[in-house]
């Protein structure tokens, strides 16, 4: 029974490391900062920056926004410092569709390309919205959401990204904990171990 019961708690521990090491492992992520806005009035405007996290060797980038034309509509958008740090940048005109919910905006090096790509965190752009009416909207990153860098002389997009979406509403309008969804899958793996552990533990002491 002992050796049951190390055996089962050996394994168990594995997929706990394995599951944190996941986590830990660095990936390129796109995502809103603050990433939940609650409770700004109705005609009112608030600003979101999209950041990147991890980037390495960035060229450039498009962002696919989609949110309830109901309760929002976007203002404007600017260029935020993430590339302009390195090089001089290419900013085309954002594509702003208030009554389809949805803002389409890019960056990239002009040329001559720099040696080296942007690398790090930073800001990609920062985003200007307006609360049309109460009620709650997603702000979804959807397709055509993309990084590139460069290979010689051409822009090649970088498929190794994640993106985390983001939310506005009012404080009763839903419940957004802000927490990545591995993190909560690394909590649920540890309880799962320690209760496993511990029904072992108790058998053990019975016999």
């Amino acid at each position: 029974m002992r050796r049951d019961f190390t055996f089962v708690f050996l394994a168990l521990l594995l997929v706990t490391v394995f599951a944190l090491k996941e986590v830990s492992a660095q990936t390129t992520t796109i995502s809103l900062n603050p990433s939940s806005v609650k409770d700004v009035p109705t005609g009112q405007t608030f600003t979101v920056d999209v950041t990147i996290s991890d980037g390495s060797n960035i060229y450039g980038w498009q962002v696919n926004m989609t949110f309830n034309h109901d309760v929002l509509s976007v203002e404007g958008a600017t260029e935020g410092s993430f590339l302009k740090n390195v090089n001089a940048t290419i900013w085309p005109a954002p594509k702003i569709e208030n009554d389809k919910g949805y803002v389409l905006i890019s960056g990239s090096f002009n040329v001559p390309y720099p040696s080296a790509g942007a690398s790090g965190a930073g800001v990609l752009a920062t985003i200007t919205f307006k609360v049309k009416s109460g009620g709650s909207s997603a702000l979804d990153f959807v397709d055509g959401t993309k990084l590139r860098t460069v290979q010689g002389t051409n822009l090649l997009p970088i498929e190794n990204f994640v993106s985390q979406d983001g939310s506005f509403g009012t404080a009763a309008s839903g419940l957004n904990l802000g927490v990545p969804l591995e993190i909560i899958a690394v909590v649920a793996v540890v309880i799962v171990v320690a209760v496993v552990g511990g029904v072992f533990f108790l058998r053990r002491r019975r016999e």
